[in-house]
């Protein structure tokens, strides 16, 4: 199984890595396109220049939206997202109209041609983004958590940016940051599901014909936190009437050696009906309909969280009962039964993001992006399979301490 865990990697005379995933039983083809270029490369005076260069790059232009549009023409779809680390593009299409898309990627990605009108249009869009993601208790309350768990760290603010960063962004700092990000050696290309060696060949010749260019503008990755995170904050707001609440805690990168048992820990706590937080909060106690843990984590920064919304009176006896079950797993080893279940979830969700089309392209680059290996999941599955029991005691320990927690809730104003 793990042999079939492996892909392709292949490196272009322009700086560009290709990587190669073919699934023979698939009826379709994937291609992304991942550039090494995030909200955290953002300085936070121009926070969300990479998300609104992104909406740039699907509709900035006439052209850019006829061919945007003209994937759909051939039978494909197409997303654009940005997340802290990276932009991603990923167009899914009918295996014989591979070489069309490849030259619409292209032209979409390397094109420098932008209009005034599309850029003023785009910004109220993201303008009504943001005052969307602001109605969202769930968006509002990792925001809060975040702020809390990071004081100079980029990840600290969100992907979109401020209403106020993006107002002040101008169409020139649109174009100077694609011409400096939007580069063949800052671009991974990931084909994956059903292609043949003509096709490859052929969208390979179509991104290696863009010439090699360098001059990338220097990342804002790398920055240390010296301080411990703030204990956390309360805000109140209208309209609510259940109270929010969030408790984390910073961690560590996703290319640092404690994640697998950090994966594990969040299994454990918050990884479906059968987990530990589900069966305390929902089961046992009835405070929470969902209960949620989640091990966040980037090229240089993680956190690991806990979410759920309660009735307002419960807030105090939910947020002890959360402290408790992080404090038990710290202090109580865990079963090997326990740790075998963990395991195999983990295991059969890497198996389902490799079986779908739609999470695969972006498992395939972030694991480029982080260990630069073909072997990348297979050695992490050697590495979850090797974890004990005591290891598990051992990290929960390392990071869930008092003096590295925030606890943020977001409650109803009366």
């Amino acid at each position: 199984m793990q042999g079939a865990l492996c892909w392709q990697r292949q490196f272009l005379s322009n700086g560009l890595v290709a990587l190669f995933f073919p699934r023979t039983s698939a009826m379709t083809t994937q291609m992304a396109i991942a550039l090494r270029y995030g909200s955290n490369s953002d300085p936070e005076e121009k926070s969300g220049t990479a998300h609104f260069l992104e909406h740039m790059i699907a509709g900035g232009s006439a052209e850019r939206i006829r061919l945007s549009r003209d994937i759909e023409r051939l039978g494909g779809s197409v997303d654009f997202f940005t997340t802290h680390d990276y932009t991603m593009i990923v167009a899914d299409v009918l295996p014989d109209k591979g070489c069309e898309t490849a030259d619409i990627l292209c032209k979409l990605i390397f094109d420098s041609q932008f209009e005034k009108e599309n850029f003023e249009k785009e910004q109220k869009i993201i303008l009504h983004e943001i005052a969307e993601a602001k109605d969202n208790p769930w968006i509002q309350i990792d925001e809060m958590l975040t702020r809390c768990l990071y004081h100079n760290h980029p990840v600290k603010n969100p992907v979109s940016g401020y209403a106020k960063t993006v107002r002040g962004l101008t169409l020139n700092d649109i174009e100077q940051i694609h011409s400096a990000q939007y580069v063949p050696n800052n671009i991974i290309l990931a084909l994956s599901g059903q292609f043949n060696s003509n096709l490859k060949e052929a969208i390979l010749q179509t991104f290696a014909a863009t010439k090699q260019n360098c001059a990338l503008v220097p990342s804002n990755g790398g920055i240390t936190e010296s301080k411990p995170p703030k204990s956390g904050v309360t805000q109140k707001r209208a309209g609510l009437s259940q109270a929010y609440l969030s408790i984390g805690a910073r961690t560590v990168s996703g290319k640092h050696s404690d994640i697998p048992a950090l994966e594990l820990i969040n299994i454990m706590l918050g990884g479906g009906a059968s987990s530990r937080l589900f069966i305390e909060m929902r089961e046992k106690s009835a405070l929470a309909y969902n209960i949620l843990s989640s091990q966040e984590c980037g090229i240089d920064y993680g956190y690991f969280h806990v979410d759920c919304a309660v009735n307002p009176k419960n807030l105090t006896k939910a947020t002890n009962l959360l402290i408790k079950e992080l404090q038990k797993i710290c202090a109580e080893q865990v079963s090997d039964a326990e740790l075998n279940k963990a395991k195999d979830m983990i295991l059969g969700a890497i198996y389902r993001e490799v079986d779908s089309p739609t999470n695969l392209p972006e498992t395939l680059t972030s694991m480029e992006m982080l260990f630069g290996s073909e072997n990348a999941l297979a050695d992490y599955i050697n590495k979850l399979k090797r974890i004990t029991a005591q290891e598990i005691a051992e990290t929960a320990s390392k990071y869930f301490k008092e003096d590295n927690y925030s606890i943020v809730t977001l409650t109803p104003k009366l």
